[in-house]
C-alpha cells in the first residue's frame, strides 16, 4: 500500500492545522475543492494514501491568502539566507513524489 511521505504529511498537517484556524470544516473545505466530503478526512489521517493535489494547494493558498512559501517553507528556512525559489521547487517536487 502506497503511504504518505513525512514531508507530505507536514504539508497535510500545515493545512489542517489553518483550515482548524480559521474554523473551516472538512465538508466547506470539500465544497472549495469541489471534492467528496468523506476526502478531506481522508487526506488528513495518516493510514489512508490519500493528498491533495498541487491544483488543490494553490486554491487553498488563494483561499486562506497565504502564499505558496508559507506553506512550502519552513519559517526556519525562509530566515536563512538561501534561494527561496531553488528551495520551494525542490519542496514542491518532494511533496509530489
Amino acid at each position: 500500500m502506497i503511504r504518505k511521505t513525512e514531508y507530505q504529511l507536514e504539508i497535510i498537517l500545515k493545512i489542517k492545522e489553518l483550515r482548524e484556524a480559521n474554523n473551516v470544516s472538512q465538508k466547506e473545505l470539500s465544497n472549495l475543492l469541489e471534492v467528496a466530503p468523506g476526502l478531506i478526512g481522508s487526506i488528513e489521517s495518516p493510514k489512508f494514501p490519500h493528498k491533495y493535489t498541487l491544483s488543490q494547494i494553490y486554491k487553498i493558498c488563494h483561499y486562506f491568502n497565504i502564499t505558496i512559501e508559507q506553506l512550502f517553507i519552513s519559517e526556519e528556512d525562509f530566515s536563512k539566507d538561501r534561494d527561496i525559489i531553488d528551495l520551494l521547487i525542490f519542496n514542491i517536487i518532494r511533496y509530489g513524489e
